[in-house]
């Protein structure tokens, strides 16, 4: 949300949504092990549903840690057993449900044999984090006032009800948990799941997400935002295992991306965004490479003065020519100023017995001299002028050049199309007409 929508004035709406979006997948992942974005938005805008998840917790969590499993078969053949929620055993024609006194006597009087085995996911660890989340809902979130509670809510159901209102996007984005399970997918009727982006990177494959903006700008900035951010995160965490096993070769990676500012974000003060990005990712061997209209384009995009952070992280930048004066001053400080010696001359005249003329009315002299007088002054000034980037031609950039090591002078460079001939010059292309 900081990374779509910039870091408000007041912290209190960016710590609560995070508090309650936090909280809302913990429960989820505690109980199910599985949590979409459609999941924490409907438990979000509903305190109702929230309450009752957590109501279905204490009861898994009050049944000792075990369940009960029996045969499919004589869960059908019993009536008795039909009144509590089964669900799907790991083993094939097996049924499941959560530990309780009443089953157990209703499967004595029945006849039906069963098993008591350890509940899945009820380790010490998932009870203390059932019980934090329980303190957050009943101690803090419940104990807000109720406008202030919707004002938090609206805050975040801005970004999650994009998964909501429309069926092709929640079906793609917010699969049901059989599509990661090959027992209830094998031909892929769920859906074909993404692999994780770490594995694809390894493996050299491209990532492409088909979505034109112009039918749901909202959600095609969102939707861009968070692969981008998976991507960042993948190659970031690469650095940690190519410390723990040096030997293993990795893959260089490249980031590419045009028309950058519709795709730019910066975390500011959370550790996401794309400066942070920029600067780590030289370590695990990332090469990002963006390319974006001008300076004012991503100015306009991100909150702030948070575009200056984003351009310092980008060591090596080429400037074709820009159209605004924003853009070009900016451009011309990157590129530094200069001493340079500006001459200046002084002439002078002088004259001896001196008078004014009686014809023309302008004073002479009999005896007169001119001298004249050079000086040399040290001036600062701009190495290319503002004006020099709007007035360049097509394929011709001022290259801010830096070579892993040490940066290098600004200087011109002249570009030239794949598609001409390699061996004729720039100049001769340039004189054909042909750039």
């Amino acid at each position: 949300m900081t990374n779509l929508f910039g870091r408000g004035k007041e912290p209190f709406w960016q710590m609560a949504s995070t508090n309650l979006v936090k909280f809302v997948i913990l429960l989820h992942q505690v109980l199910d092990g599985y949590v979409t974005l459609f999941q924490v938005y409907e438990h979000a805008i509903n305190p109702d549903k929230l309450a009752a998840k957590i109501a279905a917790g204490d009861v898994r969590f009050a049944a000792r840690g075990q369940r009960i499993v029996v045969d499919i078969q004589r869960y059908a053949d019993s009536a008795a057993l039909a009144a509590w929620t089964w669900h799907d055993h790991d083993t094939p024609g097996r049924v499941w449900t959560d530990w309780s006194q009443a089953v157990v006597d209703a499967a004595a009087s029945a006849g039906v044999p069963i098993d008591i085995e350890p509940l899945p996911g009820s380790s010490a660890d998932a009870v203390e984090q059932f019980d934090a989340v329980k303190r957050w809902f009943h101690d803090d979130w419940m104990r807000i006032e109720d406008k202030l509670r919707t004002s938090v809510v609206e805050g975040i159901s801005v970004f999650l009800s994009l998964f909501d209102d429309n069926p092709k996007v929640k079906r793609t984005f917010c699969p049901t948990k059989d599509l990661y399970d090959p027992a209830k997918n094998p031909d892929g009727v769920h859906g074909k799941p993404l692999p994780p982006i770490a594995d694809l990177i390894e493996q050299g494959k491209v990532i492409a997400l088909n979505f034109p903006a112009s039918m749901n700008p909202s959600l095609a900035r969102g939707l861009g935002t968070m692969l981008k951010l998976d991507f960042e995160r993948a190659v970031l965490n690469r650095t940690h295992t190519m410390g723990a096993d040096r030997g293993a070769s990795r893959r260089p990676v490249l980031f590419v991306c045009d028309e950058y500012q519709s795709f730019a974000t910066t975390g500011e003060n959370e550790l996401s965004g794309d400066e942070k990005f920029f600067s780590l990712a030289r370590q695990a061997k990332c090469i990002p490479i963006v390319g974006t209209q001008s300076i004012s384009s991503l100015r306009s995009t991100l909150p702030g003065e948070s575009y200056r952070t984003l351009l310092q992280g980008l060591r090596t930048k080429i400037f074709l020519s820009l159209s605004d004066d924003f853009s070009a001053q900016m451009a011309a400080d990157l590129c530094g100023k200069t001493e340079r010696l500006k001459p200046g001359y002084t002439m002078t005249e002088a004259g001896q017995d001196a008078r004014v003329s009686m014809l023309t009315g302008r004073s002479a002299a009999q005896k007169s001299t001119v001298s004249t007088t050079k000086t040399y002054t040290s001036q600062r000034e701009y190495v290319f002028e503002p004006t020099v980037f709007m007035e360049l031609p097509n394929a011709l950039a001022i290259v801010l050049a830096y070579d892993g090591v040490s940066p290098h002078l600004p200087t011109y460079c002249y570009l030239k199309p794949y598609q001409l001939e390699v061996q004729t010059s720039y100049f001769d292309h340039a004189a054909e007409g042909a750039l």
